[in-house]
């Protein structure tokens, strides 16, 4: 396996960093949008489950996270990370122009992959979400989601602490703890812009999902209690080919959960890549 790490430019200029993982032999593509506050880096699991079966992996950090340029937390709107994740998407094609490609989107990463989706579809081999669903959990507060839709224009670069406690992304002490010794990880404040735009990227799922055609696999906890409405999402979905697993008891972070159940989460997404590359 290699590993690459390099920049691009993204929407308005910002340096956008990503790395790659690369089997000697590829014989397709999984593109990874990463969820809020944390960074491409937190994908090993996913990315040490598929390489030997001869999968490249490719994931930036959305601007604003990780290594890349960018307000910590903030977007102008939803839209720079979707054009951000095209632009990643042209580096694979032009690298890989003869492999099926798909796109894996966890938590926020799964409403960037949603609408990236509606407006390439046809880019896609088939499309992967986890921590999905169509509304935000229990833990985020009304209080949150009050403060980030009156400062998105008046103040739009405004810190508010989401209260998200790390204890729910895994029942491993270990990925907790990890999560929250991590430097790249930025999960005490989110601006009130990128509150208001998931919120509003949220309630507006349903305008679209109903009409995607491409081959899903949807892996969600049914303990999550930082995103909600997994069984709901679930349902607007009405292509052919749908497959959803909603795990009983599992957390927001599916693939990072303790070792048995991990397990037969990747085996789950494994398998399914393996039944859609051809």
């Amino acid at each position: 396996m290699k590993n690459i790490e390099s920049e691009y430019e993204g929407a308005k200029g910002l340096k956008i960093y990503y790395q790659a993982w690369l089997p000697d032999s590829p014989k397709a593509v999984i593109q990874i949008a990463h969820g809020f506050a944390e960074h491409s880096g937190r994908y090993l699991n996913v990315v040490n489950e598929l390489i030997p079966l001869g999968y490249a992996v490719y994931a930036n950090d959305h601007r604003g996270h990780g290594k890349s340029e960018g307000d910590i937390n903030f977007v102008d709107n939803m839209g720079q990370y979707i054009e951000d994740q095209k632009l990643l998407y042209d580096i694979v094609k032009e690298r890989h122009p003869n492999l099926p490609i798909f796109l894996l989107g966890h938590s926020m990463g799964s409403i960037i992959a949603l609408y990236f989706t509606k407006k390439y579809e046809s880019f896609l081999n088939g499309l992967i979400i986890s921590g999905a669903g169509n509304s935000t959990g229990g833990e985020v507060s009304g209080f949150l989601k009050f403060m980030a839709k009156l400062f998105s224009k008046i103040a739009p670069h405004m810190k508010i602490d989401p209260n998200l406690d790390a204890k729910f992304l895994s029942h491993d002490p270990e990925v907790v703890s990890s999560y929250e010794n991590d430097p790249l990880v930025h999960a005490e404040k989110i601006t009130a812009r990128l509150g208001y735009e998931m919120m509003k990227s949220l309630s507006k799922l349903e305008t679209f999902v109903g009409n995607l055609k491409l081959p899903l696999l949807m892996q969600c906890g049914s303990e999550d209690k930082l995103m909600g409405g997994a069984e709901n999402l679930k349902d607007m979905f009405i292509m052919e080919d749908k497959t959803a697993y909603i795990y009983e008891g599992l957390y927001h972070e599916v693939y990072n959960e303790v070792e048995d159940d991990r397990k037969k989460v990747l085996k789950n997404l494994s398998d399914w890549l393996e039944s859609h590359v051809k």
